[in-house]
């Protein structure tokens, strides 16, 4: 199953402007495969693949058992499998249970890690050829 929950063009870096939103109170459990960056605010459970950023609102709470970007921001939970071309950043409000694959990882004072982190320089072809599969 495909689906854009929330998309509006505008000051997004890299995926050409679009942003998916999981808004808080709103819980989305599957696979989801997209080309914009996403926010979750709400609750997500499941696969979760984007050639964008995926960032983890405060209020946010996410379990994945693959979670694939170019970045990840956790200011929320986020809990599973994670593999980021570029960055993945913990803010001091994140907390982030499980395995990371990053070409750098970022955990603020105040944040949680804990699991097991792989450095790799770049894995953007690895995310790239997830999506292209579709």
């Amino acid at each position: 199953m495909r689906i854009r929950l929330f998309s509006k063009g505008g000051s997004s870096r890299k995926s050409g402007g679009e942003v998916s939103l999981i808004g808080e109170e709103s819980v989305f459990e599957g696979v989801w495969y997209s080309e914009a960056d996403i926010r979750i605010e709400g609750e997500f459970k499941g696969v979760l693949q984007t050639t964008g950023e995926v960032a983890v609102g405060e209020k946010g709470k996410v379990r994945s058992t693959a979670l694939r970007a170019r970045d990840v921001v956790v200011a929320g939970h986020l809990e599973g499998q994670v593999q980021a071309a570029g960055i993945v950043r913990i803010t001091s409000t994140g907390r982030l249970l499980g395995t990371v694959q990053a070409a750098s990882l970022i955990i603020e004072q105040g944040a949680v890690f804990q699991g097991h982190s792989e450095m790799c320089e770049s894995m953007q072809e690895d995310v790239t050829i997830a999506i292209a599969m579709l």
